[in-house]
């Protein structure tokens, strides 16, 4: 069962220790009463929507035999004004490097993320928009 705990340090900052032995930095800006010295918990969610989703993607192409040499995923989010700053919207980008990737083998495997692998995304209460690039 995934776990995860943080510790206070000092400020607004916590070190966070992941269930398997990972540690992190959380803080907030300065002007919020942190140290500006790690991701943010807003961040640290995008992050994981990144990572989640990019598992999924990179290893659908990988079984589909496609020759990738480089992969990143991107999200900016939007938050809502009032309390609680909740994210409202995420988009999501989608960065691969290779010879011959088709768009629609890319497509698909960012549907499958989305609809049916990636718990994070289905885990949000945030619309989440997809886009991506094919570079050679």
């Amino acid at each position: 069962m995934p776990s995860g705990k943080v510790v206070w340090n000092q400020g607004l900052q916590f070190v966070g220790t992941s269930g398997s032995g990972h540690g992190i930095v959380i803080d907030v800006k300065k002007d919020k009463g942190g140290f500006g010295a790690g991701a943010s918990n807003t961040e640290l969610l995008l992050m994981a929507l990144c990572g989640c989703t990019g598992m999924d993607v990179l290893s659908i192409l990988r079984k589909k035999r496609l020759a990738v040499d480089d992969f990143e995923v991107a999200a900016e989010a939007e938050i809502s004004s009032d309390l609680p700053k909740r994210i409202t919207d995420i988009e999501v980008v989608y960065r691969v490097w290779g010879s011959d990737i088709p768009a629609q083998a890319l497509e698909e495997a960012i549907k499958l993320s989305k609809e049916k692998y990636c718990s994070v995304s289905n885990s949000l209460n945030s619309r989440i928009t997809h886009r991506y690039e094919i570079n050679p």
